[in-house]
């Protein structure tokens, strides 16, 4: 006690510095406090404005929850390439999701739902592969028991039952990737070093005095921050969504931007759908 009277004004002093530090190093501010959404699944807005103009959501998911359980989008069988193309909010209502994000990188783009689309990499639904692995392609990968990991090809997939895949990971063991200084809206996915949470990340970009987007490497500090280890940057740009369900259809929870109009979702080829129990009353 004696030290600390005699080191007090310093002691205060560096407090400050170290409070003001770790201020510095957080890559958002929160919009509020995490705010449940289904039982084990929490949501969180986030802005920062340097080094420009961003808006964000998250959402963290306990994957121990009972009843939770993950879905990709399907095959659409004998028709051409592998998927039929879907906004996110048709897809969250057709398969009655309680959440769901855009996920992995495709082509060609379409201007109206239900035209083929080829996704690139792995896309694994229900156990069954929709799109096959591709080599420049990092996937994130979930059995059925909800053990998720972020991985490289090639793969090892027996216990696979849900895979999409992305365009790069921005997270490795807890230590940033690096990438380009191309700014656009992203969409990503974390884990936690446990294993026991994972994370969503959306952050909207192209729509200048409200978000002008982040790189690669933005995206895998965010990451970190919200408390991820491992992360994956999975499609952006004009198809980055975030959607839940409400009493009364859906919410989109982000604000996408396909076609140079911000609010206009995109469709997309793959999907990654939550299902969760409703919060206890």
């Amino acid at each position: 006690m004696t030290l600390l009277l005699r080191a007090g004004p310093w002691a205060l002093l560096w407090t400050i510095v170290c409070t003001l530090s770790a201020a510095a190093q957080q890559p958002f501010e929160k919009v509020g406090e995490w705010k449940p959404l289904f039982r084990g699944i929490d949501l969180v807005d986030l802005k920062a404005d340097q080094p420009r103009l961003m808006r964000g959501h998250a959402v963290r998911i306990a994957l121990d929850t009972k009843g939770l359980r993950f879905f990709a989008t399907p095959s659409n069988g004998d028709r051409p390439d592998h998927t039929d193309g879907l906004k996110t909010s048709t897809f969250l209502t057709r398969y009655k999701c309680q959440l769901a994000i855009n996920a992995s990188p495709f082509s060609p783009i379409h201007k109206e739902e239900g035209q083929p689309q080829k996704i690139e990499g792995l896309t694994i639904s229900e156990g069954k592969v929709v799109s096959p692995e591709r080599l420049a392609y990092p996937a994130l990968l979930i059995t059925k028991e909800n053990r998720v990991s972020i991985a490289s090809p090639p793969f090892q997939l027996e216990a696979v039952h849900t895979a999409v895949s992305g365009f790069g990971i921005v997270l490795e063991k807890g230590k940033v990737v690096q990438g380009g200084k191309e700014v656009h809206p992203r969409t990503a996915a974390g884990i936690s070093q446990d294993g026991k949470i994972l994370y969503f990340l959306v952050i909207d970009g192209r729509q200048p005095k409200y978000s002008e987007g982040a790189t690669t490497g933005e995206v895998g500090q965010w990451l970190s921050a919200l408390g991820a280890f491992d992360g994956i940057n999975l499609d952006g740009g004009g198809t980055t969504t975030l959607v839940v369900e409400k009493p009364e259809g859906f919410q989109i929870i982000n604000r996408p931007i396909h076609g140079g109009k911000p609010g206009t979702e995109r469709v997309s080829a793959s999907h990654l759908g939550v299902y969760a129990p409703a919060l206890e009353k």
